[in-house]
């Protein structure tokens, strides 16, 4: 079976049958199957290599020092029947001011604003509105499609007829967070040289929605905006209004949507149903959060190479210049999500480490990356896929094999016109695909939430402490012009000029990763992460910190450890690789129904 899967994966790299041309006649029953077919392809590995394919990728550091921690999942994560049950973590996230969501980072006598997605469940809703009125905070706690004027029974209508993507559909990367984080001129350009090129992926990609009528297709062609046009609309009519929390990631681009009210916008809002609420997060108090994120920051000024690593087969290293370390040290912070690459900490004015979410007023010339190596994943922003391998050079994609449909989605995007040659406004060398993104989680109570992989999605685990998420563009989050805090305007023209992206897409979890940096003419080594734990949990002051308010080992320890076979638990790791998402599905099923082994360890 892994021969036969690897075998396609290679007949498609390198021949290109991936239904060009002939799949344009084929029936729809036809076009699925193909599409099934290619899904499963992936490219073997046994996680045993991983110090060989260290050394051959040429890894000079010294790498994990530790055996892999023992798979573990939290067994507190009830859902609670009264506000009364809630009331302690309530006031608990109400007071975290490190993150994601710091809704601490409201003083008493604010007015805030909450922008909470359609399905929000609203038990939880009073529980942290009641805990904000403790605080002397008045919380306006809305739903987004009430702003927008659109019933939640339309929300629903719509959410049934766009439920066509299971666990495992790698495909969703394109057809979701590409489209909004690629940031195409006009996707649909996009979508067209797909379909001409790759029918089988188009139509996997972008199968047909049948909505209940034209009003349900209109909701879904302009929502995305309308929905921040509505919270500026809400902003400029109640200027009262202190601060404003909304959606559930992208800080830096919902600030931007925010356009003249970005300036009221101070985090992300992630209590949405009871698993981030009822986890241990917002107990992690906020000076030992940011504590063990500036231990972190603070050597990667200092810093001549990085490496990484993961079992799943991640090997990446790059040398790093003196100006680019400094640039690193200046922009890498943003609570609870560290840019672990000088590429993603320039191009942009930082966040303040002592004044967040206040911005620096110096901009950060650009740095491409030059790293080399491979990515190998089975989990994605969107959900998961067959396992992929990104091979790189000098930091730019130089192949690509296996990744079922997310693969496919990869490949043809390389092959997108100009995407490779053109050169990029404030750039030194030509393309698209350079390694951009490596966001690190710092929080250790994070977790994966299984009901989130019963709906087909993954985003919870980017946020977990020690998982990187590697992802790929050409991305200029704020222009050099003074005061300018949104996507450059340069390069937003350019984009529009040419049919090309200015953003970053295609994400890649790391879920035990191990990063290292090497100090400057100094030859020492500073492991950052083991095997997904953040080590700075380790340091001393941390924990001295830390036990001000508990036993450091209970804060400090990350709660849920991914099971994954051949490497923290039984099994053959390829039977995993080859379909991860129906893997998930089973582990999501046996944490709700209780039956998991590893539950409460």
């Amino acid at each position: 079976m892994i021969f036969n899967k690897y075998f396609l994966s290679s007949l498609f790299l390198i021949t290109g049958i991936s239904g060009h041309g002939f799949a344009q006649e084929m029936s729809e029953a036809e076009l699925k199957q193909r599409a099934e077919e290619r899904n499963a392809v992936f490219a073997p590995w046994n996680p045993a290599d991983i110090d060989r394919l260290r050394e051959e990728a040429g890894l000079i550091g010294p790498g994990p020092q530790n055996p892999y921690p023992e798979a573990r999942f939290p067994d507190y994560l009830k859902k609670p029947n009264t506000i009364e049950e809630m009331m302690p973590q309530a006031r608990a996230a109400v007071a975290q001011k490190g993150g994601r969501t710091p809704l601490g980072l409201a003083d008493p006598g604010d007015i805030v604003l909450i922008v909470i997605p359609w399905n929000s469940d609203p038990l939880i809703q009073q529980a942290i509105q009641k805990a904000f009125e403790a605080r002397k905070v008045e919380a306006r706690i809305i739903f987004e499609n009430d702003l927008v004027n659109i019933p939640k029974e339309d929300m629903q209508a719509l959410a049934d007829a766009k439920a066509l993507f299971k666990a495992g559909d790698g495909q969703q990367e394109s057809s979701s967070f590409c489209e909004r984080l690629c940031a195409f001129p006009d996707f649909n350009v996009y979508k067209e040289f797909v379909k001409k090129t790759d029918p089988v992926y188009y139509h996997a990609t972008w199968p047909e929605v049948t909505y209940p009528n034209e009003k349900t297709a209109e909701l879904d062609r302009n929502y995305w905006s309308a929905a921040s046009n509505a919270v500026i609309a809400y902003l400029d009519e109640h200027p009262e209004v202190d601060k404003v929390f909304y959606r559930t990631g992208g800080r830096t681009n919902t600030k931007s949507s925010l356009k003249h009210q970005g300036e009221k916008f101070i985090g992300n809002y992630t209590y949405v149903n009871h698993y981030d609420l009822m986890s241990q997060v917002p107990n992690v108090p906020a000076d030992v959060w940011r504590m063990l994120e500036g231990k972190i920051i603070d050597p990667l000024a200092y810093s001549d190479r990085y490496e990484a690593s993961d079992p799943e087969g991640t090997v990446l290293w790059s040398d790093i210049t003196p100006e680019e370390a400094r640039s690193w040290g200046d922009g890498s912070y943003q609570q609870g999500h560290l840019y672990m690459l000088p590429s993603q900490a320039s191009g942009r004015y930082p966040y303040s480490r002592i004044n967040y979410p206040a911005i620096s007023d110096n901009w950060i010339e650009p740095k491409q990356t030059r790293t080399h190596g491979i990515i190998a994943s089975t989990n994605s922003h969107a959900t998961n896929h067959a396992r992929i391998e990104v091979h790189m050079k000098e930091g730019y994609i130089d192949k690509i094999v296996g990744g079922g449909l997310y693969g496919d989605g990869m490949r043809v995007s390389m092959e997108y016109p100009n995407i490779n040659t053109m050169l990029w406004p404030f750039q030194k060398k030509p393309g698209f695909w350079w390694l951009y993104e490596a966001g690190t989680g710092t929080n250790p109570k994070y977790f994966k939430h299984p009901q989130e992989i019963l709906t087909g999605q993954n985003l919870s685990e980017r946020n977990a402490g020690g998982v990187i998420h590697w992802s790929f563009g050409t991305e200029i989050q704020n222009g050099p012009e003074p005061g300018n805090t949104m996507m450059s305007p340069k390069s937003l023209e350019f984009g529009r000029q040419h049919d090309l992206p200015v953003g970053h897409g295609m994400h890649h979890h790391n879920l035990m990763p191990t990063y290292q940096v090497r100090l400057r003419d100094t030859g020492n080594w500073i492991t950052l992460i083991e095997h997904g734990i953040v080590q700075t949990c380790f340091d001393p002051e941390v924990r001295a910190l830390a036990s001000r308010y508990g036993n450091p080992d209970d804060l400090l320890r990350r709660d849920w450890v991914p099971e994954i076979p051949g490497i923290t638990v039984q099994g053959d790791y390829n039977d995993y690789a080859a379909d991860p998402g129906n893997y998930w599905i089973d582990w999501a099923n046996s944490i709700n129904d209780g039956t998991n082994e590893y539950l409460g360890k």
